[in-house]
């Protein structure tokens, strides 16, 4: 009787990943709110190897992108412009405006759509739960989206409060296949929308890069221009 009693609470209590990521939705204010996400520009710390440079974003929902950051009195610029980008890199040897290399193109368009997983449906990916796993602490589900033309994610999902507190990402970079890892935590509420302050990013290539918002902008306006490429 009692393993009959067990087995019966933990159908009661299981859950599909399709009810896991409308949760997770809900979690970050609603697929209205998310969905009515039109512009964000956001002010923050980026810490790696030792330190702590200033950055800023500006993203406009799957139209651009562009982020600079302050480096020993330099400052670097990456954009993205619809399906183009391009960067200025002193640090690398010019002031010059250059293409972004496909693979980091890829790798970094998703960034553009504000909306995170809130349509995934609509977008055609499959949805699978792969079971649980703890990440620093926190027990997560994880959830497995596979896209028809975009990369594979998993998202690990807090089983309390259903935020996202890791995603990775399987990226081709130089024609190999690597995982991107990113963990999220810290999440704030900014008109009705909850966003993670604190986003800690593991690239096999590039290390560990911990970038710390502390501004964030609703729905600003924003002059598109910004995302072009100058001229050379």
């Amino acid at each position: 009787m009692l393993a009959l009693v067990v087995s019966a609470s933990g159908l009661a209590t299981a859950q599909t990943a399709d009810e896991i990521l409308d949760k997770s939705i809900q979690a970050r204010g609603g697929a209205d709110k998310l969905n009515n996400l039109k512009s964000l520009r956001m002010e923050g710390t980026l810490s790696v190897s030792g330190m702590d440079i200033p950055t800023k974003s500006i993203i406009v929902h799957k139209r651009g992108m562009r982020n600079e950051l302050e480096v020993m009195g330099q400052s670097i610029v990456m954009a993205i412009d619809g399906d183009k980008g391009w960067m200025i890199n002193p640090m690398a040897g010019g002031n010059a405006p250059m293409a972004l290399p496909e693979d980091q193109l890829k790798a970094s368009l998703s960034q553009l759509d504000l909306s995170g997983i809130t349509n995934y449906k609509a977008s055609g990916p499959s949805a699978e739960l792969l079971g649980k796993e703890t990440v620093d602490g926190t027990e997560g589900y994880n959830v497995k989206l596979i896209t028809k033309d975009g990369p594979t994610m998993t998202h690990s999902i807090d089983t309390k409060n259903f935020n996202i507190i890791k995603t990775l990402i399987k990226v081709n970079v130089s024609g190999q296949d690597t995982e991107v890892e990113t963990k999220m935590s810290n999440y704030k509420v900014f008109e009705g929308i909850s966003f993670p302050t604190t986003t800690e990013i593991t690239n096999p290539q590039a290390g560990v890069i911990t970038t710390t918002i502390t501004k964030v902008e609703v729905n600003p306006k924003v002059d598109e221009s910004i995302f072009a490429m100058p001229k050379n």
